[in-house]
C-alpha cells in the first residue's frame, strides 16, 4: 500500500490542505518517505503473528504529523523515523485499523458506551476551525459523551497552531459552551492524559478493549 493509494482513498493530506489552522500548523511538517523502512520491516514481522500479512507499514520522515504514528485507509500504519515503543505503538495502531475496518460496528460500540456520533454540522465554525485534524479519526470525527459533551482537541494557538501542542475542551452541545471535563466522564473513566481524551476512538486505543483481537472484533 502507497502513500498515494492511501491518500486516494482517504483523502487526509487534501483534508488537511483545506483547513487553514491544520495546513499551516504542518508547515514544518514533510509527509513524505524515509530513505530507511528497516523499521517497518520489523513491524511488519511483529504484525505477521497477528495480521496475516493484512496490514502494510510505513516509515515516514521524522517530521510528518508531529512524529506522531497514525493510520491510513489501506488498512496503512505510518510510523515516524526514529519512532521507540515500536510494540506498544503497533498494538495501539491496531486498535485504529479495527476502528478503519469496522466503522458500522464501532460506532455501534460508541453508542452502547454512551457515545453519540455527530455530523460537522453540530459544533459551531468557530471551535470546529481550532481542532486539530487527527488522521486515526477524521473518518468520524465528532462523538457526544451522553449526547451532549463533545470532546475538541483545540490548537493551543490559533496563530501559531502546533500538532503537538493542544488542549481538550468539551463542547456542551445543551448549553452550547465549551467547559472543562464533565465529571459523569471523570467517572466513567476515570483521569486521563489530553491523547485519550481528545476522542473516544484514541480513548480504547489507549486503554484497550476487552474482546478485541488483531483479527476479529467482538463487542464483548
Amino acid at each position: 500500500m502507497s502513500l498515494a493509494l492511501a491518500e486516494k482513498i482517504d483523502g487526509y493530506i487534501e483534508m488537511c490542505k483545506r483547513d487553514p489552522v491544520n495546513s499551516a500548523a504542518r508547515n514544518r511538517c514533510s509527509y513524505t518517505m524515509w530513505n530507511d523502512q528497516s523499521l517497518a520491516v520489523q513491524a511488519k514481522a511483529f504484525l505477521s503473528d497477528f495480521a496475516g500479512g493484512a496490514v502494510d507499514v510505513v516509515v515516514l520522515d521524522p517530521s510528518a504529523e508531529g512524529g506522531m504514528p497514525h493510520t491510513r485507509a489501506g488498512p496503512l500504519i505510518c510510523i515516524p523515523a526514529y519512532h521507540t515503543g515500536l510494540e506498544e505503538t503497533l498494538r495501539h495502531e491496531m486498535v485504529h485499523i479495527q476502528q478503519r475496518r469496522e466503522p458500522a460496528l464501532w460506532k455501534m460500540k460508541m453508542e452502547l458506551d454512551g457515545w453519540k456520533h455527530l455530523a460537522d454540522s453540530a459544533i459551531p465554525e468557530v471551535w470546529r476551525r481550532r481542532c486539530r485534524i487527527n488522521p486515526d479519526t477524521c473518518e468520524a470525527r465528532w462523538f457526544a459523551w451522553q449526547g451532549r459533551h463533545v470532546p475538541l482537541p483545540l490548537f493551543v494557538r490559533e496563530d501559531k497552531p502546533d500538532l503537538r501542542d493542544i488542549v481538550v475542551r468539551w463542547y456542551d452541545i445543551e448549553e452550547g459552551i465549551v467547559k472543562s471535563v464533565p465529571s459523569s466522564f471523570s467517572k466513567r473513566y476515570g483521569e486521563l492524559g489530553v491523547s485519550s481524551m481528545e476522542h473516544p476512538y484514541e480513548l480504547w486505543a489507549y486503554k484497550g478493549i476487552r474482546g478485541l483481537y488483531f483479527k476479529k472484533l467482538a463487542l464483548t
